[in-house]
């Protein structure tokens, strides 16, 4: 949700707030999305767990089956014996953190109790998730409606894919919106792990790890990260933390953060962003497929954490770099409303790569399940911070009517989909996939929001017409 004093504007903004709901003020009036809205907000609620939280699809009669490394052994040893018989809470974007968001969203929208029922008994879920380092792994297991007790042994926070992030924003979301002091411990909690896990750069991790492990055993998750939102989630979040609990060091913490965006970008003519950086600051490797190149999806991700801290700062530096980025996202679309994910560093080249780790020529011999190509929320980004006419003069080396393009709001993990072609990894209008409903929540929130000027906007020596900051983040209002 938008923040009305300081954070930039979004697409999802909050029209009326809690206090003006239970004064009894006007809600938001009804649009053509409004019905679809709350259709879709009340299928979530449907589909909470018992627990509160949200979890993967699965057959009928069966069990979500588990992605990450700790679950899935404990599958392995448990099940023959019949003892795999926790739950799974996912919080990676879009999970149980996304989910609860968006119907704090929606409940300061339109009144609905329901809706705030349903995003607190989310959110003391995760304060009895919550880790003794304050954060969240990507998924946990819940037996009886606490961590398993076996996980206690996990020592592995996940900073990236809105997981730390989005479990804070919510805390302080449900702080604002009912008074109770366990979500704002709880919020602390979090936001000071985000203030100590920051690197001497500025920058974050994939990961918090305690020192004694990542001593032992270095990886590239310890590498300064944009990768699935590790960093610019942070800035965002801890800009957020700051205002709404008065605190100047989370503020340093974020403008700290800012510092390395700024360093760290590309060069005039490429103006984006890496998955990662070495200590020496230079675009690094991660996993084999994934090389040291310009990122475009990361780079939608530094652009927002910019343009919030333009608004919070007043500096224009991050203006000025935010502008040079959309220039070069907006010059190297496959075709409007498509973009590869890397880019080369120095020839701006589409580059995929194979299950071998070798470069190929096209997606279709890329390695399978991963987000070679997609929207990636870019199109929402450029509809709003410029108008169609240069939008469509940005993109006229691509073939295709921008015009065609329907921008849509995405959350952190949903890379949206290039024009006519399938989604992947989830259809967003299965109605028994939690996570697709999430990701269609976020829509049409977009749809049904309103935005506000940018900072941006009215800064001279903007050489484009920047009239709206959109940022796909769910924020709590400040107050």
């Amino acid at each position: 949700m938008s923040r009305a004093l300081t954070l930039v504007a979004c697409a999802v903004v909050v029209a009326t707030s809690v206090a003006g709901v239970a004064r009894g003020q006007d809600v938001v009036a009804p649009s053509p999305s409004a019905a679809e809205l709350r259709a879709t907000l009340d299928d979530l609620v449907v589909l909470q767990r018992p627990h509160g939280g949200w979890t993967f699809a699965a057959p009928p009669g069966t069990r979500p089956a588990p992605v990450t490394a700790p679950l899935k052994l404990a599958e392995r040893i448990a099940a023959p014996f019949g003892l795999a018989d926790w739950d799974v809470v996912v919080l990676r974007s879009p999970g149980t953190p996304a989910a609860a968001l968006a119907l704090l969203d929606g409940y300061e929208r339109t009144g609905d109790a329901a809706y705030l029922a349903s995003a607190t008994r989310a959110g003391d879920l995760l304060l009895r998730l919550q880790m003794p380092s304050g954060g969240w792994f990507s998924e946990m297991p819940v037996e009886d409606g606490e961590m398993s007790w076996w996980f206690k042994a996990v020592h592995r926070t996940t900073l990236d894919d809105d997981v730390t992030t989005g479990g804070a924003r919510l805390l302080l979301g449900l702080w604002r919106a009912t008074g109770a002091p366990r979500f704002r411990a709880g919020a602390e909690r979090a936001l000071e792990l985000l203030r100590t896990a920051q690197l001497p750069s500025g920058a974050w991790p994939l990961v918090w790890r305690p020192w004694w492990k990542r001593a032992v055993w270095p990886t590239f998750e310890d590498l300064a990260t944009i990768n699935d939102d590790a960093t610019p989630a942070a800035i965002e979040t801890l800009l957020l933390g700051a205002d709404l609990l008065d605190r100047g060091d989370l503020r340093a913490a974020a403008e700290r953060g800012g510092g390395w965006l700024l360093r760290v970008q590309g060069d005039t003519a490429h103006g984006g962003w890496a998955q990662q950086y070495d200590a020496r600051d230079r675009p690094a490797p991660a996993r084999r497929f994934e090389p040291p190149a310009l990122a475009s999806w990361e780079s939608r991700y530094a652009i927002e954490a910019l343009l919030a801290l333009a608004r919070e700062t007043g500096d224009q530096r991050y203006c000025g770099a935010a502008t040079r980025a959309l220039e070069w996202l907006a010059a190297s679309a496959l075709r409007p409303g498509c973009w590869a994910r890397f880019y080369g560093v120095e020839s701006n080249q589409p580059i995929y790569v194979g299950a071998d780790g070798a470069p190929v020529s096209a997606v279709a011999q890329a390695r399978q399940g991963y987000d070679w190509v997609g929207d990636f929320g870019i199109s929402t980004l450029l509809d709003r911070l410029g108008d169609a006419h240069e939008r469509r003069a940005a993109g006229s080396h691509v073939t295709g009517d921008v015009a065609s393009v329907r921008p849509v709001l995405v959350v952190p993990g949903d890379p949206g989909t290039c024009p006519d072609e399938p989604a992947r990894g989830y259809d967003r209008d299965a109605p028994d996939d939690p996570r697709a409903v999430v990701a269609h929540a976020a829509i049409l929130l977009g749809d049904v929001g309103d935005a506000d000027p940018s900072l941006c906007a009215r800064a001279d020596a903007q050489p484009r017409n920047m009239n709206i900051a959109a940022n796909t983040r769910h924020m709590p209002a400040a107050r």
